[in-house]
């Protein structure tokens, strides 16, 4: 017969077996369905509003624009038929290009809180529109599309030094004596595509003057890295401490540029490319990474931000699969809980750029 101790025992060793079968693990392998799911369920509105938590529950263009391409790959059409339509009925302009900022007012009222576009955000609405169109045959998105396209072209670019230069937004174009450019945004890959659909403008001289400028600035900063924002000041090329640094913006350069070399071949992308086997020595030398980069070369804050390392993952893969595989099961992996999410459920965008990274990882 079973003293009461143990008794006791047994039960707590039950209970802490359940306890351990139960509870959300780290280091799962990465499920795109299981974070997706999580996604949708966290930071989608029943309506089909993409919510920033960790600033005042805000929404921004690119956020729809990050879950129209994410219901795209998973196949969701219903998915991204709300978002679109929360988009259009809420955030998208008379010339057809999207309001960036969208949230409480201090009156109590929630509307646009900023009426300027993003282009990189009506880029990619645009191109997810166009592969919507594609996926699903359904000639409305590809309808939706077109108008935007004419917008972005119309309103969202500048002829500098006989380069048409995809602008931040419809505000920035404006500006002449100082031009502030985000090389972030440039998406040549879906520039090409938009050229496809779109026969009465030259969407190759994007693709070009993308090229052009991302492989100007990178021959600046002294890590060779892209910075965040460049100037374009009387026609001159200029970085600026603190805005010119590498780092949340401008890490979304290398999966723009990988993924347009992996669609196109386009060699003008190497030079770009090779830019992160500065990662690589980093590695070998200290065998771990700090993602983000003053302008002058030091370390930029001593924090992992794994969303930025996950953007790296795929492109170091070209050049050093074992590096890759060593970083993704070191930086990435221990990061991915079980219920869905990386980390810090309320990182809305580092859950995009680590569901995005670890997208391009596991299929290019």
């Amino acid at each position: 017969m079973l003293n009461a101790n143990s008794l006791i025992i047994i039960i707590v060793s039950a209970l802490l077996i359940l306890f351990f079968i139960n509870a959300p693990t780290q280091g799962q392998e990465f499920s795109f369905q299981d974070s997706y799911d999580f996604y949708k369920e966290y930071y989608m509105s029943k309506d089909g509003r993409i919510i920033d938590y960790q600033k005042k529950h805000v929404t921004t263009s690119e956020g729809q624009s990050y879950m129209l391409l994410r219901s795209l790959l998973m196949d969701d059409q219903e998915t991204f038929d709300l978002v679109l339509d929360w988009s259009k009925n809420n955030i998208q302009r008379k010339d057809g290009l999207f309001s960036w900022l969208w949230g409480e007012h201090p009156n109590g009222e929630w509307k646009t809180l900023d009426d300027n576009s993003a282009s990189d955000a009506d880029v990619d609405i645009a191109f997810a529109l166009i592969l919507a169109y594609e996926r699903w045959q359904d000639p409305k998105y590809l309808n939706e599309a077109m108008p935007i396209m004419n917008s972005i072209w119309q309103a969202e670019t500048k002829e500098i030094n006989g380069y048409l230069v995809l602008m931040p937004g419809v505000a920035q174009t404006c500006c002449k004596d100082m031009i502030e450019v985000n090389p972030s945004y440039f998406s040549p890959y879906a520039f090409r595509i938009f050229k496809k659909y779109d026969k009465q403008h030259d969407w190759s001289r994007l693709v070009d003057s993308s090229y052009y400028y991302l492989d100007a600035v990178t021959s600046l900063t002294k890590t060779g890295l892209p910075p965040d924002w460049f100037f374009l000041e009387n026609n001159k090329i200029v970085l600026k401490e603190g805005k010119s640094d590498f780092s949340y913006d401008a890490i979304r350069v290398f999966p723009r540029v990988f993924l347009d070399y992996k669609l196109t071949g386009d060699k003008r992308a190497l030079p770009i490319l090779d830019k992160s086997k500065f990662y690589i020595h980093e590695w070998e030398e200290n065998g771990t990474l700090y993602p983000h980069y003053k302008i002058n070369g030091q370390i930029k804050e001593h924090n992992k931000f794994v969303g930025s390392i996950a953007l790296l993952v795929p492109i170091i893969n070209m050049y050093d699969a074992k590096t890759a595989k060593a970083i993704y099961a070191k930086e990435l992996k221990p990061y991915f809980i079980r219920n869905g999410y990386w980390d810090s459920k309320n990182d809305y965008y580092g859950q995009n750029l680590l569901w995005f990274g670890c997208y391009l990882y596991k299929n290019f």
